[in-house]
């Protein structure tokens, strides 16, 4: 009985590919003119407002408040000053930041509303049907934008160059399945958020402490079923696949090397959100906080770098797994003449 040694192929390795990341950002610079140019628009740029209709918003929300328990009300009082804060730093051009697909940025989180050369100007949209159309129309720019982005770090990472007409030419329908991937995304998060929000609700109407843990482990939750989404938008850039035949690939992928891929995923955010309190560090009305401007395109970028140099080498080993795996044809033994 005859016995067959098969070597396996070698899995992704999450270091290696987080290396090749950054190697080709140190190569290829110019990629973070794309963060730092959003960044600067967020920093200098108008600031379209929506202060008044979050004042209203208040309003109503404090009326309806007296309806249930009164350490509900009590909750409520406690978030009118995050509101008002919010509706002071809210900058309508902060949809330039489109999501999944888009162009990182520092002050998306940061909100500012100084910088090193006094204030913006500041623009208050009272009309909700105008804010909405803005919003919208800033969103798709933003995706629009953001489909040259990972394009063309996607082609630095794994080709080590950058062809701007291949980029161009394939950015129509690039952007049209960019757009369908966030249209999935927005039902999905709409979805969970409608779920969640109708039973801390209920939850809460009984018992506030309670319905702040379950707003926690709903979150928890939400989170453990995105996981597999991570990669979601990688098949249209790599495969040139479409919006639900990338996020399929997304989840098929995960599954298969979910130990390595929770790794990466998790090595990711610990170190882009970790820096992100350096980057913060300085403030907003300082000419240090372009450097922490550059450091932040320069790591998210070389990150987003990095997820691809990985993707690749998902479906690389998830391939040839498959292959080893196929039977092989029995070729039958020919009968000899004997002279």
């Amino acid at each position: 009985m005859n016995s067959y040694n098969i070597a396996l192929p070698e899995p992704p390795n999450v270091l290696k590919s987080i290396r090749n990341g950054f190697d080709t950002i140190t190569k290829h610079l110019t990629l973070l003119l794309f963060p730092i140019g959003l960044d600067l628009v967020l920093w200098f740029g108008p600031h379209l407002q929506i202060k008044t209709q979050i004042e209203g918003l208040i309003d109503e929300m404090n009326q309806v408040s007296a309806l249930f328990a009164p350490d509900f009300g009590e909750i409520m009082e406690a978030g009118k000053e995050i509101w008002l804060m919010a509706a002071e730093r809210i900058n309508l051009l902060l949809a330039l930041r489109s999501f999944p697909i888009g162009i990182f940025s520092l002050f998306s989180s940061i909100l500012p509303v100084e910088n090193p050369i006094g204030k913006p100007m500041f623009w208050d949209i009272s009309n909700l049907t105008s804010a909405v159309i803005i919003s919208l129309g800033l969103f798709l720019s933003g995706l629009a934008m953001g489909g040259l982005y990972f394009s063309s770090v996607r082609q630095a990472a794994l080709f080590d160059e950058l062809n701007w007409r291949t980029i161009i030419n394939r950015w129509p329908r690039i952007s049209l399945q960019s757009f369908q991937l966030s249209l999935m995304w927005l039902i999905l998060f709409l979805g969970i958020l409608v779920l969640g929000s109708c039973v801390a609700t209920g939850i809460t109407f009984f018992s506030a402490s309670l319905g702040q843990f379950v707003i926690i482990l709903f979150g928890i939750v939400s989170f453990w079923l995105i996981f597999p989404l991570f990669f979601s938008p990688h098949g249209i850039f790599a495969n040139q696949q479409k919006a639900w035949k990338s996020i399929l690939q997304s989840i098929r992928l995960t599954n298969m090397t979910f130990f390595k891929t929770g790794l990466f995923i998790m090595l990711a955010i610990l170190v882009t959100q970790g820096l992100n309190q350096v980057w913060q560090i300085p403030p907003e009305d300082s000419w240090l906080m372009v450097i922490s401007i550059i450091g932040h395109a320069f790591v998210t970028t070389g990150m987003l770098a990095a997820s691809f140099v990985y993707y690749q080498e998902m479906v690389r080993w998830v391939e040839e797994l498959q292959e080893i795996g196929k039977p092989k044809p029995v070729l039958e033994e020919r009968p000899t003449i004997e002279e």
